[in-house]
């Protein structure tokens, strides 16, 4: 049966171009997902009927059981498991999607306009299928709603499309294979079936690239789209082609059995920020702030994985996004913050317990070679490092020291003197010439990692920071170097959080702030990690332990430990909680 070619053009991009080229090719248009080439003879359309035919085969539910079928795209899915005897309902979360199958069926059709997420039927169904549509929503989205809308021992049955070698350091827009099945180990969920399919698909999209070449002027006609627009379609396929040959990306198709468990794990997004309130105040016996929660995970800024039980939330590993220079080059950081465990939910530190079972799934879904982070790090106390490194979680990279000048120690420095403090709130020109300080300070970190620290960065960290205050400091040398300071209260003295300069006034800049510290009688100190200590080659430095390690990320593939050693500059700056 025809679909509408109105209905085409109102798909989503490029689901769109996918539609009005089998229209404008078969003359039909019965599936929106990829083909299985599994004989050279078939054709495009053919081959889609085969991998259709190879996913519904793993079907363990006979006739008579109950199907949802999750992203139904044109209902030809749909319409061949009814025909086959199954109870079938499908939802689409596009109009035109569900539009277009609709038209499949001459009764009243078991369709929803519904996101995953969103959906409550007044049923649990015996199989979920999910022909490659998993890919829009996190997969742990995926388990935790599977759950939720299975029956005990249902079937989630998934043809998809994932990162298969996370060696280079590349991010994808996919998921690692090897992850998602460890993470639906943790969600409850167990591997019966895996079938690798990425040579037919490669094969059939070798056979669609010519076919979108020959109908790309009548393409461009009927989709409106320009010729630029489906020139870069064409590369993205032939990228995803080549990918897929040389075994980056990987289809397969998956079949899991859904486990008794008593855990739930989710984004924390899909919780409000109420629902975290106890958990924290439980875990580290003080007041939760609804703000600070806000400034450190609000507008994408932080991401978490949760751990419920009974739709309560009982765990939870956070993490922070951070701008850095990695040797020189932009990346981002993920800053590994709020890892929480309600006590009465604390267990033996096995791969079982609720920590375990959050710090990998957020390790693997954010941080590591694939994803948008390619590092992970933090601040843990000791127990937490200890435990993680047993799990192997994290490596020590480093640790934090507390540098400071004692008062008798200037007097053996030359120049010291030259060098003035201003404290005070900083104005427009101040901020400017932080930017202008960072660059310079940057240039000294092509043999290192560091978070940015420009003005936009330092008004997020300590003006915009809810429920503590920091004092601003403009270090001036009579010669017309600058460097910008800030400090908090720290016991009877203030601690340095942040010092920005070129990397030649580092040394100086901290001890005209000591000296000052002296001078009003509120000692300063400055914790920095230990591997930058060469900065600061100065008479009468002090430098003494804290007791904090510094980790990095040691469960997905990513910079080793040995690469990363001593490479950070970190400082309590970097602290979320100071």
């Amino acid at each position: 049966m025809r679909i509408m070619k109105t209905t085409h053009q109102s798909l989503i991009f490029p689901l769109n171009v996918y539609a009005e080229l089998l229209e404008l090719a078969f003359g039909q248009v019965d599936f929106l997902s990829y083909g299985l080439q599994a004989e050279p003879g078939l054709s495009i359309v053919e081959a889609q009927q085969a991998m259709t035919t190879k996913l519904l085969a793993m079907l363990e539910h006979g006739p008579g059981s109950s199907v949802l079928d999750v992203g139904c795209g044109t209902g030809m899915l749909a319409q061949q498991l009814m025909a086959s005897g199954y109870q079938v309902t499908a939802i689409d979360a596009n109009e035109a999607a569900i539009a277009a199958a609709r038209q499949r069926f001459a009764s009243e059709a078991p369709l929803a306009l519904a996101e995953l997420q969103a959906f409550e039927p007044d049923q649990r169904f015996d199989v979920l299928i999910l022909q490659n549509s998993a890919r829009y929503q996190s997969p742990l989205t995926v388990f935790a709603h599977a759950r939720r809308l299975l029956k005990a021992g249902g079937q989630l049955l998934i043809q998809e499309e994932f990162t298969g070698d996370d060696a280079e350091r590349v991010a994808e827009p996919l998921p690692v294979l090897t992850h998602v099945v460890q993470m639906a180990g943790r969600a409850g969920f167990e591997l019966t079936q895996q079938h690798d399919v990425s040579v037919g698909v490669g094969d059939w999209l070798q056979r669609c690239l010519p076919l979108l070449e020959q109908h790309m002027v009548t393409l461009t006609e009927r989709t409106g789209l320009s010729t630029q627009v489906l020139s870069d379609l064409r590369q993205s396929m032939s990228a995803d082609l080549s990918r897929c040959r040389s075994g980056r990306y990987v289809h397969a198709l998956l079949s899991f059995r859904m486990e008794d468990t008593d855990v739930t794990l989710l984004p924390a997004e899909a919780l409000s920020i109420e629902q975290f309130r106890s958990l924290f105040e439980n875990s580290f016996d003080t007041d939760f702030n609804a703000e600070l929660w806000h400034w450190k995970y609000g507008q994408g800024r932080g991401h978490s994985v949760v751990a419920c039980k009974q739709g309560e939330a009982v765990a939870h590993y956070g993490g922070i996004s951070r701008d850095i220079l990695y040797f020189g080059a932009p990346e981002q950081a993920l800053q590994i913050c709020d890892v929480m465990v309600l006590p009465q939910h604390r267990s033996f530190y096995s791969r079982s317990s609720l920590f375990f079972l959050t710090a990998a799934t957020m390790l693997e879904l954010h941080a590591g070679n694939t994803r948008r982070h390619l590092l992970g790090f933090g601040f843990p106390n000791l127990k937490a490092m200890h435990v993680a490194q047993r799990l192997k979680l994290y490596a020590k990279t480093d640790e934090l020291m507390a540098l400071s000048f004692p008062p008798g120690c200037f007097d053996t420095n030359t120049g010291d003197d030259a060098w003035t403090v201003a404290s005070g709130s900083p104005d427009s020109g101040d901020w400017k010439r932080v930017d202008v300080l960072w660059q310079q300070m940057a240039l000294a970190f092509t043999d290192g990692i560091v978070g940015l620290r420009n003005a936009h960065y330092l008004f997020y960290r300590y003006v915009q920071r809810p429920g503590l205050d920091y004092q601003f400091h403009v270090i001036s040398h009579t010669s017309g170097e600058k460097a910008v300071a800030v400090t908090r209260d720290h016991g009877e003295g203030f601690l340095i959080m942040d010092i920005i300069t070129a990397d030649k006034n580092m040394a100086a800049a901290l001890q005209a702030l000591c000296r000052h510290g002296h001078d009003i009688g509120r000692p300063m100190v400055f914790w920095l990690s230990a591997g930058q200590q060469q900065r600061f080659q100065a008479t009468g430095l002090q430098a003494d332990a804290t007791g904090i390690h510094i980790p990095c990320n040691a469960w997905t593939q990513g910079p080793s430990a040995e690469k990363l050693q001593g490479k950070w500059w970190l400082t309590a700056g970097d602290m979320d909680f100071l």
